[in-house]
């Protein structure tokens, strides 16, 4: 199956330089009481770099303003959906103050041990399957409050339509004929007619985190930059960024949604969107490689999910 061309993966530049010395600074300054653990460099992403603060704690500050946005929208909405949802969702223990040197807000939390589910082959995650379903069923409880909603994460996808079907014509002309008609059978079936649930908004495998426990790992979620409330088939559609034909079925079943619902309908149509907005990053980048391989099981023609 041919695939879209890979192009490098640019990490956009940063607002503000953060070094070793500026976080200790920040700690010593605003957060005495850890001063005497150890800060260490963790991970850079695309809003946010992270430092490991002692052996169980790290702290996550903005490198752009997209990265403040996020930290504000967790900060503010994350304790209500922890409380609606009746379930720990690592919330940030100590919100940190822009100064002189440093123009953003920053976070403390939890560290969260374990590995980044992208770097593990498909095959291998499947052995998470139910346990990942059993985690999204657990968040998705209806919401106390009518906000926040999202324009781009559990909306009705009628609202997707012409940016997606856009999508669908930059894709290689071979994918293009199965990509539309999965997407219209999703656009066309009948939408989501509950009451709006608590969403993650993006559990793709690189915000899931796999314990050591084998051969069923426990399963953990970071980043809620995308948090949102709204229809679970949002959600859902990252059953086929996770896992291969087998697992997707198995976690379908474990969440008690059955093959040719509407709700199973709509998780393809988001998991298409998904697909094609990763597929296109650079060959190594761990979600270029979800994206592709999402793309290849989603439209696979021999078999359909």
């Amino acid at each position: 199956m041919s695939q879209p061309p890979a192009k490098k993966s640019v990490m956009p530049d940063a607002e503000v330089d953060i070094d070793l010395a500026m976080v200790r600074q920040l700690i010593a300054a605003q957060a005495p009481q850890w001063a005497h653990e150890d800060v260490r460099y963790l991970a850079t992403g695309w809003d946010n770099e992270v430092y490991r603060l002692g052996d169980s704690l790290m702290i996550r500050l903005p490198r752009r303003q997209l990265g403040e946005e996020i930290g504000i929208k967790e900060r503010r909405w994350l304790p209500q959906m922890a409380n609606d949802c009746g379930i720990d969702l690592g919330l940030a223990i100590f919100e940190g103050q822009p100064t002189s040197d440093y123009p953003f807000t920053f976070s403390i939390c939890r560290y969260v041990p374990g590995t980044s589910a992208a770097r593990f082959k498909r095959q291998d995650r499947d052995g998470y399957a139910e346990e990942f379903s059993g985690l999204l069923r657990s968040l998705h409880q209806p919401a106390s409050s009518p906000e926040p909603r999202s324009g781009f994460r559990g909306c009705a996808l009628a609202q997707l339509d012409a940016q997606t079907r856009e999508q669908i014509s930059n894709l290689d002309s071979s994918l293009r004929p199965d990509a539309l008609a999965l997407w219209e059978e999703a656009v066309e079936t009948e939408g989501y007619q509950g009451a709006p649930v608590w969403l993650h908004g993006d559990p793709h495998p690189h915000n899931t985190i796999v314990g050591d426990e084998l051969p069923h790992p426990a399963v953990s979620l970071v980043d809620y930059g995308d948090l949102c409330v709204g229809d679970p088939a949002s959600d859902l559609g990252m059953f086929c960024m996770h896992f291969t034909p087998t697992g997707i079925s198995r976690a379908f079943e474990s969440y008690g949604i059955a093959v040719g619902t509407s709700t199973w309908k709509r998780a393809r149509g988001w998991a298409l969107r998904y697909a094609m907005l990763t597929a296109n990053l650079g060959t190594d980048d761990l979600l270029g490689i979800v994206g592709r391989e999402t793309l290849e099981v989603l439209l696979a023609s021999s078999e359909k999910l």
